[in-house]
């Protein structure tokens, strides 16, 4: 099973799977890997393509994983629910592809990843400066590994141990136009900072 024809796009992507146009709201690729991988278990079961390609229409990001919003101009990335290395590359991605003035991420520690933390840390806050990102806040813990590497990196970087003092500086950093992302694992509470952020 495999998803060709792939575009993304603000709202989502569209693609083919055996010929069979997709068109989903799930953001970034991938969104696209999981209706690929959704399908691969349906075909089993003998589910058509059509079928399914139906049901993805419907799907919708869940509670922030990955949710869009709007607030003065700037648009939100809420993928607070949790975070690893290769998930927080995707968003970076996603976040990247977004038409915007300058991209913020605001990105928490990553939990439970032992002694490669550093190594983790410091690989995604270069590649967040690698893939255009303007800003990079990171949060808590050994996220100060990954802002120093943004800023070796050549983007503009800060470092909060509290999430909510994180969502004070964005409010007065963050202008319309912008774009900016929220992750981190569920015990950096990065959410703090974006109720923060939304409620100045």
């Amino acid at each position: 099973v495999r998803a060709e024809n792939v575009h993304l796009h603000d709202a989502g992507s569209t693609f083919t799977i055996g010929g069979v146009p997709f068109s989903i709201e799930l953001p970034g690729r991938h969104g696209v890997w999981n209706v690929t991988a959704a399908v691969a278990a349906g075909s089993i079961f003998e589910i058509p393509i059509p079928l399914m390609a139906q049901a993805a229409r419907s799907l919708r990001s869940g509670k922030m994983r990955g949710e869009r919003l709007s607030h003065n101009g700037i648009t939100l990335l809420n993928d607070c629910y949790n975070s690893n290395p290769e998930a927080a590359k995707a968003m970076i991605d996603t976040l990247a592809a977004l038409p915007a003035t300058r991209r913020i991420a605001v990105l928490g520690e990553m939990l439970e990843l032992g002694r490669w933390s550093e190594q983790f840390h410091r690989e995604v806050g270069a590649y967040a400066a690698a893939r255009g990102v303007d800003t990079v806040i990171g949060i808590r813990g050994a996220a100060e590994f990954l802002a120093d590497a943004a800023a070796r990196a050549g983007a503009q970087s800060l470092f909060f141990a509290d999430p909510v003092q994180a969502g004070d500086t964005l409010h007065s950093l963050a202008r319309p136009g912008d774009a900016v992302l929220f992750k981190g694992s569920r015990g950096t509470r990065v959410e703090l900072a974006l109720e923060r952020f939304l409620a100045l």
